[in-house]
């Protein structure tokens, strides 16, 4: 900015007595200078900004521009590989496979030789009539169960059901989490509608949507672990009757009140546990909550949820109809305890609920954690191969750290 000043067409004759007015105007003329060379720097910071800004918007648009949809494709394909990999390998052995492993028992094989006794004083003239001593030899075979071996499992699976048979069950529990989720939807609703707690409604929609659809879980159950039946889900589900509700309604309720615990307990104690978390605390201190919490979720997995789910399957499994065998040896009545139990009672339904438990002695238990550490193994191996290779493709693409967040900034 320029500032043109008139010179007077004649100078001022000022006396000696206005010296004052001659000061205050020549410190106005400096004030306007002064103004006049702010004005202009400050225009020229504006400019500048402006132009660096034009500039940035230009170069973010080129590197968005450089990343076209076609490029990528390759990243969209991959992400939905694993993705159907990660969710293939939980439904499979985390569903089917631990519901085998769940119901199978132990089976013996008793052996008996039987060899004539010598004794070595015996007249070797005697009659051949003579009785003789029998020893009699009994050697138990303890036969290896077919779920302690995953890959064995699965073959097996294949051998009688075919390739599918890795999916199998997968249209009852697609059918069993739409009826589920439209549940909690529904109740959860009308819960906060009344209460204004949503949260609370949540939970306990939950809890009752997990009881009053026990009947369709249990349809899953006896899909996935019977031989395979030309029998619909429908089908199914007609078998059963309120007094199997009724019998199948405590292990659903200890079941959500266990995940409930599993999965809400750790969560709290990162959270309300120890000091206030707060923007400026160290990272040790947040890696040590952490680790705690994840301990926390483990054992309470190990100890609470994980009996939870097997009590639920093993009760489930038990009301399968006699023509249909399942896949792997099953005890349904418990060691003969269903078989003196009435069912009509609540002391009936609870004594059921505790002998499925206990008939499921401690070998079973600790083979069927090594079966969730062997699976959680699989799922891990997987998830870091995807990541490895989703990133690769990202980085082939030239699409740095520093790039994408431009990229993102100039949207």
């Amino acid at each position: 900015m320029q500032l043109f000043l008139r010179e007077p067409t004649a100078p001022l004759q000022l006396e000696e007595g206005n010296a004052k007015p001659q000061r205050l105007n020549k410190r106005i003329t400096e004030n306007l200078l002064n103004t006049a060379i702010m004005h202009g720097e400050v225009l020229h910071h504006l400019v500048r900004r402006g132009y660096e800004a034009m500039s940035d918007s230009e170069s973010r648009q080129t590197i968005v521009a450089e990343v076209s949809a076609v490029e990528m494709l390759p990243i969209i394909l991959t992400g939905a590989l694993f993705a159907f990999i990660l969710a293939s390998v939980r439904y499979t052995l985390g569903g089917v496979v631990a519901s085998l492993a769940m119901i199978e028992e132990r089976q013996t094989t008793v052996v008996e030789t039987r060899t004539l006794a010598i004794d070595e004083k015996e007249d070797p003239d005697a009659p051949l009539d003579k009785a003789r001593l029998i020893d009699e030899e009994v050697m138990v075979i303890n036969q290896t169960p077919l779920t302690s071996s995953i890959r064995k499992t699965v073959q097996h699976l294949t051998s009688i059901g075919g390739f599918r048979a890795r999916w199998r069950g997968l249209g009852c529990a697609l059918i069993y989490n739409l009826v589920h989720s439209l549940t909690v939807s529904f109740i959860s609703m009308a819960i906060a509608a009344f209460t204004g707690l949503p949260v609370v409604g949540r939970v306990f929609a939950n809890i009752a949507a997990n009881v009053l659809c026990a009947r369709i879980h249990m349809v899953w159950t006896h899909t996935v672990v019977s031989e395979p039946s030309s029998m619909t889900w429908s089908q199914r589900l007609s078998q059963t009757d309120r007094k199997t509700w009724r019998v199948l309604a405590l292990p659903a309720f200890v079941h959500s009140i266990a995940e409930l615990a599993t999965y809400g307990l750790p969560v709290a104690m990162f959270l309300f546990v120890g000091p206030e978390i707060t923007g400026d605390m160290d990272n040790e201190h947040l890696l040590a909550r952490g680790a705690m919490s994840l301990l926390a979720f483990i054992m309470l997995n190990v100890l609470i949820l994980l009996p939870a789910t097997v009590t639920r399957t093993r009760v489930e499994a038990s009301f399968l109809p006699e023509e249909d065998k399942t896949i792997v040896p099953f005890d349904r009545t418990f060691n003969g305890a269903i078989n003196i139990l009435s069912l009509d009672t609540r002391a009936g339904r609870k004594s059921l609920f505790i002998e499925a438990w206990r008939s499921f002695d401690m070998a079973s238990r600790i083979r069927l954690v090594k079966f969730f550490v062997k699976e959680a193994a699989i799922e891990l191996f997987f998830s870091v191969t995807a990541t490895i290779a989703i990133g690769a493709q990202v980085v082939a693409l030239g699409m740095s750290k520093d790039n994408v967040v431009v990229a993102m900034d100039g949207m």
